[in-house]
């Protein structure tokens, strides 16, 4: 893997992990209901998603994804590129202040980039609640507005996540919950706001208006272990 390759290849990652919502919310949701102190002990534990090849562990506090990205370098490529340094047996990026394992074998640089994203965590400005059997993830964005994520966790471990986005019909969206601002972001990006009361969102979430797909679907290989908990 080159270099730039290596650097375009994270950056799609990441950008994959946070995009920005078509849907935002005047406050964290369900509206009314109080926040949770803590994620509930059924989710605990750590999952796998096959289709981004990336684990996810969650405890009472956060929900934490991990991705590893092995790599192999000639050792003149990272000789020559400014932004990455080996030394001591470690690969250091110095663009990110970071530094990965790494094994010189001949000619080639062997390492293994670990990516870390904090999905959700307690203790900060996020805000957990419950609705209907679901979590639901509310995060701060920008002038007050809220991200929605709803996660779902099946009997037989299944764990999905399905953030709200800009549906088709916005008719069928307005016939629950009116419309409180729409914001044109780009030429092919609108965002909108509102303000749903608690049974407004439960209409939501039951007719699947916002909420219409799973994002990421994650099975569970491992429960936390109880010293953790």
């Amino acid at each position: 893997m080159r270099p730039l390759y290596l650097f375009v290849t994270i950056c799609c990652l990441l950008a994959g992990w946070s995009c920005r919502p078509g849907i935002v919310f005047g406050e964290p949701q369900p509206a009314e209901l109080p926040a949770l102190g803590e994620i509930p002990r059924a989710y605990h534990g750590t999952f796998w998603c096959a289709a981004e090849a990336a684990s996810l562990k969650i405890d009472r506090s956060a929900m934490v994804r991990r991705k590893e990205l092995p790599i192999r370098l000639h050792k003149d490529e990272v000789a020559q590129d400014q932004r990455l340094a080996y030394a001591n047996g470690r690969l250091q990026v110095l663009d990110w202040e970071a530094d990965f394992p790494a094994q010189m074998l001949g000619d080639t640089l062997v390492a293994t980039v670990v990516l870390r994203d904090t999905v959700f965590a307690l203790g900060g400005h996020q805000v957990l609640k419950g609705a209907q059997g679901h979590l639901v993830l509310n995060a701060p964005l920008d002038h007050g507005a809220w991200a929605v994520t709803v996660a779902s966790l099946t009997t037989w471990g299944r764990l999905s996540f399905s953030r709200a986005s800009l549906p088709e019909d916005l008719e069928r969206l307005k016939d629950i919950v009116p419309l409180d601002s729409v914001s044109h972001l780009g030429q092919r990006e609108t965002q909108v706001l509102i303000r749903p009361t608690r049974a407004q969102f439960f209409r939501l979430l039951q007719e699947g208006v916002l909420f219409t797909g799973d994002c990421t679907q994650y099975e569970r290989v491992a429960p936390l272990d109880p010293a953790h908990l």
